[in-house]
């Protein structure tokens, strides 16, 4: 496995990321041979591009299929402060580098977004004609639920003391109660056509099960499935479950990506 670190420029501000491929049999890559990409999309925080190596990323490229992680903007080495409406802008830009990458194939490109990432890689799938295929982990499956949470304010405070991410200094709950208006899967769902998977768990104590399936019924796409893993919690902190999760999205990119 091969590691590029791209720092990709979006206005006054830089988001860290990693990309990472195949080995190559040749290195000189004479033959310009180009992989298929599935570019995956953190929540809030996420695990960073480092620590994605193990979680995904070799297991990605050993089929064959490049792996792009980044960082938020505002988020750890990104620069900037973060804001939903920021996110899923700079999905299209991220887009927009990758696609020109020499070692990339710019017709296979398939989204893996986990828990609110979920939320932000489904919307982007809806509007992006160069998204193949769409999967989701725990995804959030109404984003305006979430400024409602009575326990939204400590969340945002404990990943601001923490250092992880920096929000702007206004009313979050105010700006989320808005922003997540724009981009919700359940009001966006039914102009999903594409490929889609999703999976989760029973023992999610964030986001109830019957969501998932509410979520997953209002789809379009004709080429869908779920799968609730016995047992999993929301970031399926179990190694067997975790396991099981990771080989189900790389059997579904690896299908909708390399035929």
């Amino acid at each position: 496995m091969r590691k590029e670190r791209i720092k990709i420029n979006i206005r006054t501000e830089v988001l860290h990321s990693i990309l990472y491929l195949p080995e190559l049999q040749d290195p000189k890559n004479e033959n310009k041979i180009s992989y298929p990409l599935v570019i995956r999309i953190n929540g809030m925080p996420g695990k960073s591009p480092e620590e994605d190596e193990q979680r995904f990323a070799r297991y990605f490229t050993k089929k064959s299929l490049a792996y792009f992680i980044y960082d938020h903007q505002g988020v750890r080495e990104s620069t900037g402060i973060f804001s939903y409406w920021d996110a899923q802008s700079n999905m299209e830009k991220v887009i927009d580098e990758l696609v020109h990458h020499p070692e990339i194939n710019s017709t296979r490109i398939g989204l893996l977004g986990e828990s609110f990432g979920g939320a932000m890689a489904f919307c982007s799938a809806v509007r992006d004609c160069r998204i193949r295929c769409l999967a989701v982990r725990s995804p959030v499956f109404d984003t305006e639920i979430i400024p409602k949470n009575p326990l939204f304010k400590f969340f945002i405070r404990a990943l601001t003391r923490n250092k992880e991410m920096r929000f702007p200094d206004v009313d979050i709950k105010e700006a989320y109660a808005e922003q997540t208006k724009q981009f919700n899967p359940d009001k966006l769902a039914h102009k999903l056509v594409k490929p889609f998977y999703l999976v989760a768990g029973n023992k999610d104590v964030l986001f109830p099960e019957h969501g998932f399936h509410q979520l997953f019924n209002k789809v379009s796409s004709e080429d869908k499935k779920i799968e609730i893993i016995d047992g999993a919690n929301h970031n399926f902190t179990d190694e067997t479950h975790f396991n099981m999760m990771r080989e189900k999205i790389i059997t579904f990119f690896n299908s909708n990506l390399q035929s």
